[in-house]
């Protein structure tokens, strides 16, 4: 049955690994977001999210995560120094 008429929930018409695919998709979105922002601890915490899930981060993401990180190193120290 599809359309309207159709009173299963999204979720149930969706297969587990595609909703799994779909989260850790908004994951690394987010992370992205965040880092755009300048919150490195944030768009950390969103790779280590992806990460408890059990996959790991492609190459790219992990070069972005190593980026943050140095980036959130220097972001303390001069608010530290201010």
């Amino acid at each position: 049955m599809s359309g309207y008429g159709n009173a299963q929930p999204m979720e149930a018409r969706t297969s587990v690994p595609d909703r799994h695919l779909a989260a850790v998709t908004r994951s690394l979105q987010w992370a992205q977001d965040s880092a755009d922002r300048g919150d490195y601890a944030d768009a950390i915490a969103w790779h280590r999210a992806v990460e408890a899930t059990g996959d790991e981060l492609s190459p790219a993401h992990q070069t972005k995560h190593q980026a943050w990180r140095v980036a959130l190193v220097h972001t303390e120290a001069a608010r530290r120094r201010f």
